[in-house]
């Protein structure tokens, strides 16, 4: 049985974390309509839609190109962009993403060192 709940606060907490990438990128590029809220509903609108696209399709090559064409009509109709601009705003999106978890590794790593500090240092 599906627990409703726990997949409700999953596309929320999603919705949070994800959209904070997805806004920083539209800001970055000075989307008309770029808020957090708009952010928020691409993240969580894209987990929805992109779930029910691989439940009817499956996870084949296809259904991945429509995923990825779904996104971009979200980012394009939330943020009030064009195609080149939506592209770019996804790929800024993963690049922010890759950096701050990228910075969030390097603390963790200098953190265990400072409470461990018989460690091997790895950098």
């Amino acid at each position: 049985m599906v627990d409703v709940v726990g997949l409700i606060i999953d596309l929320v907490v999603a919705g949070i974390i994800g959209g904070i990438f997805v806004w920083l990128a539209a800001k970055a590029l000075k989307a008309p309509k770029a808020t957090y809220w708009h952010g928020i509903l691409t993240v969580i609108s894209a987990i929805i839609v992109t779930d029910i696209i691989r439940y009817l399709l499956g996870s084949g090559i296809i259904a991945a190109i429509i995923e990825i064409i779904v996104i971009l009509v979200l980012i394009k109709h939330f943020f009030g962009v064009g195609w080149l601009k939506a592209i770019v705003i996804a790929i800024l999106a993963w690049i922010i993403l890759i950096i701050v978890i990228f910075v969030l590794s390097l603390l963790g790593i200098f953190a265990l060192k400072a409470m461990f500090p018989e460690l091997p240092t790895l950098i």
